[in-house]
């Protein structure tokens, strides 16, 4: 059963990382609810783990070193370069619901943060969540405990964001169970 499966990959190393490669796998990919998802510390907003785990492909879906960007400048008037640190802008959504200025970016690709609830309850469980969405698709993040789970999802690929939500908050709501 997928709670067997999932103790199994906890307790089979006690570090961070590999481990929750696997367990994003199962709870987002494997039902087809996500194409990747990843887990990040309340701490700093940086991913530790992703799927799909296969060569690693969940890095290239979620994650970017920083890097800089034409931003549109305030008075509308043109762009202008600003540096953009992915993991301070999901920390930021995630903790307080809005993208800091540039916006959120995630694998270089940038969301706009369309919906937020940052007491959501489900199940037992009461979280902060946001929706950030891009053309044909989008990212459902959820702060739990003390962890950032994302679960990205593509039209193309036969994905909605109806069902990428439920998996990403059963994730959740297990990760709140044991303590995260």
């Amino acid at each position: 059963s997928r709670s067997q499966l999932v103790f199994r990959h906890v307790s089979a190393s006690s570090t961070m990382g590999d481990s929750w490669d696997y367990t994003i796998q199962e709870w987002l990919v494997d039902e087809g609810n996500c194409f990747a998802g990843g887990m990040a510390q309340e701490a700093d907003g940086a991913f530790y783990a992703a799927a799909p785990v296969d060569g690693e492909a969940g890095w290239g879906f979620i994650y970017s070193d920083p890097h800089e960007q034409q931003i549109t400048k305030e008075d509308g008037d043109g762009t202008e370069p600003l540096q953009i640190n992915e993991a301070a802008a999901l920390l930021s959504v995630a903790t307080t619901g809005s993208a800091p200025k540039g916006g959120l970016w995630l694998a270089k690709t940038k969301y706009t943060v369309t919906q937020r609830d940052m007491a959501m309850e489900s199940g037992d469980y009461t979280f902060k969540y946001a929706f950030g969405t891009k053309p044909k698709g989008g990212v459902h993040i959820i702060k739990t405990t003390n962890q950032i789970v994302c679960g990205f999802y593509s039209e193309e690929k036969g994905q909605n964001a109806g069902n990428a939500k439920k998996a990403v908050l059963a994730f959740a709501e297990y990760l709140m169970s044991i303590g995260y």
